[in-house]
């Protein structure tokens, strides 16, 4: 490993990029990853040689998230949103993209985490992965693409319940209402990830352009729609309640929230 926040190799047509922010749990707020992964993507799209992109997280992590400690000081909704802005290139790249993303999970998704990794068009996760939309545990509203990928990959009743509680859903559950679509061996996510990825890179380009583009199109609107969630979001974000919120997470108390 090397002090890059975000590492990137290729093996044949399959780019494997590692999110490295370990020492802040491969946050999404970690400095240099939101930039190292959207140098990635273009480095990844702009390649005609290259079919799949796999996406994982070092030392047995995925991400947590955010970063709830600078975000709690940021009390101007300008500069919040200015922050929540970074990640939509980002996701909006993958989400449209005409070629492949595949997410290989260890441990914990959480928050944002969570939201990269379902955006993915192929989800890979080992035994001991956790999943959390965590945002409402601390008082603000989704974001990350939460608020469609989740809907879109396991249906409006079980996304709304996920969203609403902040509840923590283990592989079992994940499997079973169709947020994972393979599971992996503890600690084999990413060779899993690869095996479907070089099975995806044999395929037919063309075919698969279209079929992810017919997907795509069942999400008309896309861009507002992300645009919304990073509104709302943005509003949570510089209200009293996130800030008591992440205040509690942060000193391990339990969150009295107002409704400011």
């Amino acid at each position: 490993m090397t002090d890059q926040a975000v590492l990137m190799e290729t093996r044949g047509a399959v780019a494997v990029v590692t999110i490295n922010a370990f020492e802040m749990r491969n946050s999404m707020g970690a400095p240099g990853v939101r930039d190292g992964l959207l140098a990635a993507i273009e480095r990844f799209e702009n390649d005609a040689a290259l079919r799949v992109f796999v996406l994982t997280g070092s030392g047995g992590v995925f991400s947590a998230g955010g970063n709830l400690d600078a975000l709690r000081k940021i009390r101007d909704l300008d500069k919040i949103r200015e922050r929540l802005k970074g990640g939509g290139p980002l996701l909006e790249r993958i989400l449209t993209s005409d070629k492949l993303y595949v997410s290989a999970v260890e441990g914990p998704a959480f928050g944002a985490g969570l939201g990269l990794a379902a955006a993915c068009d192929l989800m890979v996760a080992a035994e001991g992965a956790r999943f959390c939309a965590a945002q409402i545990r601390v008082g603000a509203a989704p974001d990350g693409s939460l608020m469609w990928s989740l809907p879109f990959r396991v249906g409006t009743g079980p996304a709304r319940r996920i969203l609403l509680t902040g509840e923590e859903v283990n592989l079992d559950d994940a499997v079973r209402i169709g947020l994972v679509d393979v599971r992996a061996d503890k600690g084999e996510a990413l060779a899993v990830a690869m095996r479907h990825a070089e099975r995806l890179a044999a395929g037919p380009p063309l075919a698969q352009a279209y079929i992810k583009r017919q997907f795509a199109d069942l999400a008309a609107g896309l861009s507002e729609r992300l645009d919304e969630e990073r509104e709302t979001a943005a509003r949570t974000f510089v209200s009293d309640d996130f800030l008591e919120g992440a205040s509690a997470f942060l000193e391990k108390r339990k969150a009295r929230f107002k409704g400011e």
